[in-house]
């Protein structure tokens, strides 16, 4: 459960309603239907979509058969066809320790985790799509189970909310190579941490999570060092004022933060991911519209 009695923190979904139209999702292929959520599939089956034609082999269906094409070729030729099903996105938040920290503005990266999600979430539902949170102890059982609508998404944001400020600490990189093993062939991916996360973030893992499928990333920015009082979130140690009142250090420190952030958005466009940086919690609405279309924002 919470660490605090806070009540619990949800996105202005009145104020999405308005956003919801504005999202038309990017696809590998054509889209089949936005209205009704439908999208061409990965997986083959007989349906109202023709795809293609191929040279027969035996075990096919004889009423696939395109007599006229088999004539024209000179060998028998039969219509594929691919399965419409609605578009799947799979929210992966990190809850390691360096979510403890805070943003530019101010705001707790664990409420802009949570808000950044809740809205990708709502409005994706709003869209046409089906989605999972992976989240909490007994995240692996949502794996294969993809649903929307008010009662659900709730429901998935308790378990995120419960882990986030529950004190579950997890290797993030590690997580998403245990996901990658699960068959989750066409299902869209989404991401959201910090730059900590990304930079630990194999290339080689993030290639792998991009292939074949729309990938977002969402990147929750850090707090400068000498606009408050800081602690060390890995060591729950206050940062003595010293660090923030050293000009030479924190120059160093945000060129160090430049050249990494500079390695992370490379890799992120050689992956072909879609991505943001949020350093305020009233950016999020605006940046999740534009990432779920297809974006790029640095």
């Amino acid at each position: 459960m919470r660490e605090d009695n806070k009540k619990r923190l949800r996105p202005d979904y009145e104020a999405l309603d308005a956003l919801s139209a504005l999202v038309h999702f990017r696809q590998y292929g054509r889209n089949a239907g936005r209205n009704d959520g439908s999208f061409p599939s990965v997986y083959r089956g007989q349906s109202m979509e023709f795809e293609d034609l191929r040279p027969y082999v035996p075990g096919d269906n004889l009423r696939d058969m395109d007599w006229k094409s088999s004539s024209r070729a000179g060998v028998a030729m039969v219509r594929t066809y691919v399965g419409e099903r609605r578009k799947q996105i799979l929210f992966v938040g990190d809850v390691g320790k360096s979510m403890k920290g805070t943003m530019p503005d101010g705001s707790s990266k664990k409420e802009c985790e949570l808000l950044t999600i809740g809205t990708a979430a709502y409005l994706s539902g709003r869209s046409g799509a089906d989605f999972s949170i992976i989240c909490g102890a007994e995240w692996k059982s949502r794996l294969g189970h993809y649903s929307r609508g008010n009662a659900y998404l709730e429901e998935c944001l308790n378990e995120l909310e419960d882990a986030l400020y529950g004190g579950a600490e997890e290797d993030f990189s590690e997580k998403i190579a245990e996901i990658l093993d699960y068959p989750i062939r066409g299902v869209s991916i989404c991401l959201v941490t910090d730059l900590k996360g990304l930079v630990e973030l194999p290339e080689k893992l993030l290639r792998a999570m991009a292939a074949g499928r729309e990938c977002y990333v969402f990147e929750i920015s850090d707090a400068n060092l000498g606009d408050a009082y800081h602690f060390d979130v890995f060591s729950d140690r206050l940062i003595p004022d010293f660090f923030g009142r050293n000009r030479g250090l924190k120059a160093a420190l945000w060129e160090r933060q430049q050249e990494l952030q500079d390695e992370v958005r490379e890799k992120l466009r050689r992956c072909g991911a879609y991505y943001a940086y949020i350093e305020e919690l009233k950016e999020i609405p605006e940046t999740v519209t534009k990432v779920l279309n297809g974006e790029i924002t640095d």
